[in-house]
């Protein structure tokens, strides 16, 4: 059974809308496309994420399929921020895929998403990240996976794309056009606004490479994000654990992850 948060955010519109967040799923498939080592290394992780959930919640997928059926019932526009596959692999594309396939969400990727040859960002090999910032838009064609807006009922719902540790010039770009219409803003991205390692990019991840004017730009991204009086709370998720953070009173909420079968039902009102 799904563990749902329920958080209200009162920004004074007329009509409520709802949105259900769901945030690190962990799929962990595999097929015969796939090498032998990223055929063991996902029979390795769906043991691990067997044993996160007690070895009694369903398969990562199932609880997608419910989460789905949730936001169905409750009239929810599913947003989903990222590490929704575990590794890059074909089984994970083909599994994502038929989860998906007709749904009408939002999506932005997590550093998952981005990894292919292990779990760590830290130990994939120089340059990946330029490799698989060109390889996702082929294999996530239906998503605008650096930069997404729906206008729903005088809200801006916006997902921005910080899995790699940074905001890029066309994802802080398309947001400051989106601040320009003035209306309330809420934004989803995977990390978390106050994650360390959106202020430490180079140091802490030195296979991606970004240039310090692409550093200032993400910074400059940052700021708007905690002190600008449009942006009314973002949601990420990441850290796998439930949190609310409050910087310079404005609220910022971590998510669990799916694959401990919790997610989160968001109410604008």
């Amino acid at each position: 059974m799904l563990n749902v948060l329920y958080t209200v955010l009162d920004i004074g519109i007329e009509k409520p809308i709802k949105l259900l967040q769901v945030t690190d799923v962990h799929i962990t498939e595999a097929n015969e496309n796939d090498p032998p080592e990223q055929i063991e290394l996902m029979k390795q992780r769906k043991e691990l994420f067997a044993r996160f959930g007690g070895n009694v919640l369903p398969p990562t997928e199932e609880m997608f399929k419910q989460a789905v059926e949730y936001a169905k019932d409750e009239g929810a526009i599913l947003v989903v921020t990222g590490d929704v596959i575990d590794i890059h692999t074909e089984g994970n594309l083909e599994m994502f895929r038929s989860l998906t396939c007709g749904l009408d969400m939002m999506f932005t990727p997590g550093g998952h998403e981005y990894q292919k040859q292990c779990v760590r960002t830290l130990e994939e090999p120089d340059g990946y990240g330029k490799k698989m910032r060109e390889q996702l838009p082929k294999d996530f064609p239906e998503y605008d996976l650096d930069f997404d807006s729906r206008i729903i009922g005088g809200v801006n719902i916006i997902t921005a794309n910080n899995a790699l540790d940074y905001y890029n010039e066309y994802t802080v770009k398309r947001f400051e056009e989106e601040l320009e219409k003035g209306m309330p803003i809420v934004v989803f991205s995977h990390d978390p606004i106050n994650d360390s390692n959106l202020i430490l990019t180079e140091p802490n991840h030195p296979n991606i490479d970004i240039t310090p004017e692409e550093y200032k730009t993400s910074h400059r991204m940052i700021d708007k994000l905690l002190h600008h009086p449009l942006v009314k709370a973002t949601f990420s998720g990441h850290e796998h654990t439930n949190r609310e953070d409050v910087i310079d009173g404005k609220t910022h909420y971590i998510t669990d992850g799916l694959f401990r079968a919790t997610c989160r039902l968001i109410e604008i009102r």
